[in-house]
């Protein structure tokens, strides 16, 4: 008698957590709390992922119709009313399952093109040109990257990306160049299509027309091929910063980190994916709180879509970006 009223303590103290748990994931109308109480119990904790985690979910209730099983009979029924509003999120997970399947196919094409085109382009002069889909690119560079292969542990690419405008071109980030070579990293700097000294036309400034086939994406991607770069940081300011974002929220596994200065997005939502593959890497957002052009309402909304702080800088226009220098350096020192 005592082992079976122990057993039937053990099974209604599991059931009440079973309960509480399908009512704590119900509770905001129809949203989970912050708090699941899953380890209140060992049936909880094995039921995990079948309760509001990634699993397909199947629920019997079994009743009986018997008069003295009324109250079990109502109670099952109202835990099973409530369980059927428990959203599991199979999705997702089938969303993030091909996600990093198509991630590690790129991971496999970037070995493949980049072991084909490594040293290819020579640096040594401090700038080249770089044939592309998209006509040939001008590109400065440091010396290092002519060498091929990567870095140093400690060190990164960055490849920087300019503004979109007549007389712009990637020579607007010349006062990185000094300093990422002193702090041991190397650099690009493309001019993009219609800009400086590359050929081809300038094309579109829509953030829309970032990924489009041969625009300015493509013509990232294709640069670090040519150069043997597998992974970078990608800068950018304006335009540019919306093509680094771009690029990142496409190829995560091509980009180490992410520097956004008063970066040109539509909707600063489309960051979200790159935020759920922050193990690929860290993201740093700049903005100046005085700039007209660039409102600071979407430099905060960026941060929070990437999961960081928006960092305020003063507006390049009014200043030798000394400040940038800094903050870029600094973002590069954390591995």
């Amino acid at each position: 008698a005592g082992t079976q009223l122990s057993e039937a303590v053990s099974i209604n103290r599991s059931l009440f957590a079973l309960g509480n748990v399908a009512a704590a994931l119900v509770e905001n109308d129809g949203r989970p709390r912050a708090h699941i109480p899953y380890r209140d119990s060992p049936l909880t904790s094995l039921l995990r992922n079948s309760l509001g985690g990634s699993a397909r979910t199947a629920l019997v209730a079994c009743v009986s119709p018997a008069s003295d099983s009324a109250e079990e009979t109502l109670g099952t029924l109202k835990f099973a009313a409530c369980a059927t509003h428990v959203q599991n999120r199979t999705e997702q997970a089938a969303l993030e399952a091909a996600e990093n399947k198509a991630e590690e196919q790129l991971e496999r094409e970037a070995d493949a093109a980049c072991g084909a085109c490594a040293a290819s382009v020579d640096f040594t002069s401090g700038e080249a040109s770089i044939p592309t889909n998209a006509g040939n690119i001008h590109c400065f560079g440091s010396p290092g990257i002519s060498s091929g292969g990567a870095p140093a542990d400690s060190a990164w690419v960055v490849v920087l990306l300019h503004f979109y405008g007549p007389g712009v071109d990637g020579g607007m980030w010349r006062f990185m160049f000094g300093a990422l070579e002193k702090a041991g990293h190397r650099y690009l700097a493309p001019d993009f299509p219609g800009h400086g000294a590359s050929s081809g036309e300038r094309g579109s400034s829509k953030p829309e027309d970032y990924c489009r086939p041969d625009g300015p994406v493509a013509v990232v991607l294709q640069v670090m091929n040519a150069c043997g770069v597998k992974r970078a940081v990608l800068a950018g300011y304006d335009w540019g910063g919306g093509v680094a974002c771009a690029f990142a929220a496409k190829y995560p596994a091509r980009t180490s980190k992410l520097v956004a200065w008063c970066a040109s997005v539509r909707d600063p939502r489309d960051m979200e994916k790159y935020q759920r593959r922050g193990k690929k890497g860290p993201a740093l957002v700049l903005w100046a709180k005085s700039d007209l052009w660039h409102p600071f309402r979407k430099g905060t909304d960026l941060a929070a879509a990437l999961g960081v702080k928006v960092v305020e800088v003063k507006v390049r226009a009014d200043s030798k970006c000394d400040d940038v220098r800094a903050r870029i350096i600094e973002f590069l020192r954390v591995p």
